[in-house]
């Protein structure tokens, strides 16, 4: 085949649908594993780029993204609340939490966020606590993953949630935000020193960044020994059983690893951008495989 016929058989079709995940650091953020397996599994041309974005150099990334047509991608931290700005529209979940983790380009140009991580965490939870509207949740944290799972918590209408944040204001901020939106209750509660868990039938949910990729890290958290139906989770998803975990099943807890989110949110997102449904499990083993390699 000579240079001119190759040329003419590569323009040939539409370009490729791009997607994104943007944040500070992303080395070693498994997304894009898990991402582009599901499209092949589709069948779904679509290509999606990891991209490590300076906290000064989020104003022209995020105009480059949209100038070139990006067809939607995930925010990551530090944007989740910084890219708010630059959208057209956001969602009832995105606008209650404050946070967007999951940008889609609608058909006519613009574009709407929204908040996945919330909806992943609350799909994973239910699936082992069915009972989960009768329950008490403490979520200790209130950033961008924090602020989703309480909003979403909220939204289904779990008997009381309580934000446990060592800085107040942020908490007090996110439950502002949520009240009267259904009967649950809302509360914070402060934390200094080592917060103790010592409460029955509890859902505890760690929902920090502590422990991403450092195997050793744990909130400063304590569990009272031999605790009863009590669910411990965790949002951080590299170590997967993360030191948190380990501490909370020595006490007798069921624990929840962060994978379940990842996956799931992951596939709330595939949904949104292409209108079919991905396999979740093919999403959860190359997430495993590629923890293996790493």
């Amino acid at each position: 085949m000579d240079r001119k016929s190759s040329l003419q058989a590569l323009m040939k079709g539409p370009l490729a649908p791009l997607y994104f995940c943007i944040g500070s650091p992303v080395v070693g953020n498994p997304t894009q594993y898990m991402v582009e397996a599901a499209f092949d599994a589709l069948g779904y041309c679509g290509r999606y780029l990891t991209i490590d974005v300076d906290a000064e150099e989020l104003d022209p990334s995020i105009w480059g993204l949209l100038a070139m047509n990006f067809a939607g991608g995930n925010v990551t931290a530090p944007f989740k609340q910084e890219v708010l700005t630059y959208l057209d529209e956001l969602t009832e979940s995105a606008s209650l939490c404050d946070a967007v983790n999951c940008i889609t380009r609608k058909s006519d140009g613009t574009y709407i966020g929204d908040n996945t991580d919330g909806k992943g965490f609350l799909q994973s939870l239910i699936a082992v606590a069915p009972d989960l509207k009768k329950r008490k949740v403490m979520v200790f944290g209130s950033g961008g993953a924090a602020s989703a799972i309480v909003t979403e918590l909220a939204l289904y209408g779990v008997r009381e949630v309580v934000v446990v944040n060592r800085t107040e204001a942020h908490a007090k901020t996110l439950v502002n935000n949520l009240e009267g939106i259904s009967r649950t209750q809302l509360k914070v509660d402060r934390w200094a020193g080592t917060y103790q868990i010592v409460e029955n039938d509890l859902v505890v949910v760690q929902a920090t960044s502590v422990g991403l990729f450092q195997p050793g890290a744990c909130i400063d958290v304590a569990f009272a020994p031999a605790l009863q139906n009590v669910i411990a989770c965790d949002v951080v998803f590299n170590p997967v059983e993360t030191a948190f975990l380990k501490k909370a099943k020595s006490a007798g807890c069921l624990t929840l690893d962060g994978l379940g989110m990842l996956v799931n949110q992951g596939a709330i997102a595939i949904q949104l951008w292409t209108g079919k449904e991905p396999d979740k499990a093919l999403m959860r083993s190359s997430l495993e495989e590629a923890f293996a390699v790493c």
